[in-house]
């Protein structure tokens, strides 16, 4: 191994790898962690805080409004409730994570943790191929790989652990150790007690090599050993989850069961969504449209090219290379098992995984041009990958502006000081942000929500309280002019506390309509 390997030839070159393998040290400063508390992110600190209060003996969730909702009804953030406690649906490990940095970092010390976990998986894989600028550049600009292993911290720590295991198989001698087999298998299987879809990948690795490398007897000794320690990895987090929760696979899976073995033709909402685009999110390949052609590429190579039954075939193809016919493979797998929230931000975090397998497959593609028209065939490949580059860009923009807004929202918290706090929809829980253990928040989606909430819990035990109604058009369309107005939840709200409640302050935002009550 050696910098640049050959590859990088000018200063300008040298410096705009450095600058991409440097790039998730500068993403703490475009995407504030302070700013990031809201929607699933605040959900994750939840977590994370309520592990630490609960002495990291339980992943409990202690929310101020246990009291007024003991049976988690009307929970603010989502959760599952199992026997007497109530679990949230993000992964255990990352509430862990979180309880150990909150203390004595903030939600900062997570976030830029996640972000050096980052810079490592990109020292792995730029290693592994060689220091290719191409390459990292195409992972780094043209796919959604940095911006969501660092803005989902579980997404982040997940593909590090999953890449550190792949790193200590792939780099290994001809002289390894047995044992370094085994644990690069053991750190693949961990990836999954961030991420459960996870465990597929190391799958996918094993048969692949399993068909190419088998009747190779050096070989065939680092399979078994790689085997031996993912089995070992995976018995154990799926025996822990089982006892745990009930269900070898975790909350998160029980979450999604009810679409995730949905038929699928039945499915085709979700996989349009993951993977060209929704109203509202750009799948897979709608940030990336070059790894559709890399898709296309793959399956003509897999089955002409690099084909099992092909004479000699076995021995022209690296592991590295099988990593990425795996990674590619699994992707497969995971599209056609797809959960509902396979529907879900720009690039999709549930194909993470499979993002450094793409990248090596485009240069496979590369390598694979015939000569009379490698000019112009690479010409419209870079095209497309630009338009990637600009979707990394906006992405960044967008996220780090909505960042910024809840902040806003926040401020208005503030300047409230309610004794209540009830949201219409989970997501505006990030009205309390950081302060979210300070106050009770309730989650009262319909008018018959709200009279079932407050005929249980007396008006007179609140001073005043805060309202966030969505706008959303899946409730009703309020009027401008005076949105409270034939507004059917403001009806009920004032009808279930009374003419005690007087309204002191409101403000129609965009997408959401706040006001406070306050007793006389």
């Amino acid at each position: 191994m050696s910098f640049p390997g050959g590859k990088i030839h000018s200063k300008w070159a040298k410096f705009t790898f450095c600058f991409l393998f440097l790039l998730p040290l500068l993403y703490p400063f475009l995407l504030k962690p302070g700013e990031q508390l809201y929607s699933d992110h605040l959900g994750k600190f939840i977590l994370g805080e309520s592990v630490g209060r609960n002495g990291f003996l339980s992943g409990n969730l202690v929310l101020p409004s246990r009291n007024l909702d003991p049976e988690g009804n009307y929970c603010p953030t989502e959760c599952i409730r199992i026997g007497e406690e109530l679990i949230s649906p993000f992964p255990a490990a990352l509430g862990y994570v979180y309880a150990i940095f909150l203390p004595w970092s903030g939600i900062v010390g997570v976030y830029a943790a996640t972000a050096i976990l980052i810079l490592l998986s990109f020292l792995f894989l730029s290693i592994l191929w060689d220091w290719d600028p191409i390459y990292l550049g195409v992972l780094v600009l043209a796919s959604p790989f940095l911006v969501n292993g660092y803005f989902f911290p579980d997404v982040g720590i997940a593909s590090f652990l999953f890449l550190g295991g792949s790193f200590l198989f792939l780099r290994s001698g001809p002289s390894t150790f047995r044992l370094r087999f085994v644990l690069a298998g053991f750190i693949c299987a961990s990836s999954a007690w961030f991420r459960i879809e996870s465990i597929v990948f190391p799958l996918a690795f094993i048969f692949f090599l399993s068909i190419y490398k088998f009747s190779n007897v050096e070989e065939k000794n680092k399979i078994f050993a790689y085997s031996f320690g993912f089995l070992v990895g995976v018995v154990l987090l799926l025996g822990i989850q089982y006892v745990l929760y009930g269900h070898p696979l975790g909350p998160r899976f029980s979450f999604n069961q009810p679409t995730m073995f949905l038929l699928p033709w039945k499915k085709w909402k979700i996989y349009s969504g993951l993977l060209i685009a929704n109203p509202n999110r750009i799948g897979f390949f709608g940030y990336t449209p070059g790894f559709l052609i890399v898709l296309f590429f793959f399956v003509y190579y897999i089955f002409f090219n690099k084909s099992p039954f092909k004479r000699n075939a076995t021995s022209e193809i690296s592991n590295r290379d099988l990593f990425v016919f795996s990674g590619i493979t699994a992707f497969l797998a995971l599209v056609v098992s797809a959960p509902n929230d396979g529907i879900i931000d720009f690039g999709s975090r549930y194909l993470h995984l499979s993002l450094p397998a793409f990248a090596g497959m485009f240069l496979i593609l590369l390598e694979n041009i015939g000569e009379k028209f490698r000019r112009i065939v690479k010409i419209v490949l870079y095209a497309i990958l630009l338009y990637s580059v600009y979707i990394s860009y906006s992405y960044t923009q967008i996220l780090g502006k909505y960042g910024r807004k809840t902040t806003k929202l926040n401020a208005i918290y503030l300047e409230q000081k309610p004794d209540l706090v009830v949201v219409q929809i989970r997501t505006y829980s990030q009205i309390l942000g950081k302060y979210f253990f300070q106050t009770p928040s309730v989650w009262l989606m319909r008018e018959v929500d709200i009279k079932n909430f407050f005929s249980k819990n007396h008006p007179k035990q609140f001073k005043k309280i805060l309202f966030v109604q969505t706008k959303a058009s899946i409730m009703e369309s309020l009027n401008d002019a005076d949105p409270f107005l034939r507004n059917k939840y403001y009806a009920s709200i004032s009808q279930a506390l009374g003419p005690d409640f007087i309204k002191v302050w409101s403000e129609n935002k965009e997408d959401v309509l706040l006001f406070s009550l306050e007793r006389k």
